[in-house]
């Protein structure tokens, strides 16, 4: 697997780019399965003497398995990662992992990781995508949440929020379809959220909607409850 192969070889790499928790948690737990338990696999991480980044509250996974976080940049997303990357110094020459999901069952990849790895090698970095997790619909069809279709057509919700583009096309196959959705949003005026201005534009570019209410610190979840509770 190609994500073993990589972690077995992490003195190979000078970063582990990680862009979200999923990832984190992925590639902790491929470690520790590699490496026979959690606390062998911190060693081994820190013996390899490569740089862990991570984007905003998705560090303190790392630090609870006893890692250190060498960078978090100040705007938690990717491109604020590739401008502290190379803020740093640290990005020409750099040999940098980058777990990431691969995105399967009907959903299209969002831009927002092929942009990072295009920043990262326009940086002067070496950007090895790596699959480490899956992202695809989590329930089998629409008829999984018929229920919920119907009280979205009621005009029961007040609020959708979205904390990844991926949700947005998620949402629409499981609600039956783009228009169903978009037109029980303007039928009730309910309200369009997301975590970040990046996933308020993917989202958007989705459903063909604006999504107006976005958090403006998304470092956490908090942010958006914060921009919700604000405007509800």
């Amino acid at each position: 697997m190609q994500l073993n192969n990589a972690l077995q070889q992490l003195h190979s790499y000078s970063h582990i780019a990680f862009t979200s928790k999923n990832g984190i948690v992925a590639v902790l737990e491929r470690l520790a399965a590699l490496h026979g338990s959690s606390e062998a696999a911190a060693q081994y991480v820190a013996d390899s003497s490569v740089k862990l980044c991570a984007l905003g509250a998705d560090g303190q996974v790392l630090q609870q398995a006893g890692l250190q976080v060498q960078m978090s940049p100040a705007e938690p997303s990717t491109r604020g990662l590739v401008a502290e990357l190379e803020a740093a110094g640290q990005a020409p020459g750099a040999r940098i992992l980058c777990p990431v999901p691969f995105v399967t069952g009907g959903l299209v990849e969002p831009p927002v990781v092929p942009r990072f790895l295009e920043g990262l090698q326009a940086a002067g970095a070496e950007a090895v995508r790596v699959p480490a997790y899956i992202t695809t619909v989590g329930l089998p069809g629409p008829e999984a949440c018929a229920k919920e279709a119907q009280l979205l057509q009621q005009g029961f919700f007040d609020a959708i929020a979205f904390s990844s583009a991926a949700e947005a096309q998620g949402l629409c196959h499981l609600m039956g379809g783009k228009e169903a959705l978009t037109s029980a949003v303007r039928a009730h005026g309910i309200v369009l959220a997301a975590h970040g201005p990046y996933t308020a534009a993917g989202a958007a570019d989705v459903l063909g909607l604006p999504v107006p209410v976005v958090s403006k610190n998304f470092s956490t979840f908090d942010g958006l409850v914060t921009a919700l509770a604000a405007t509800l």
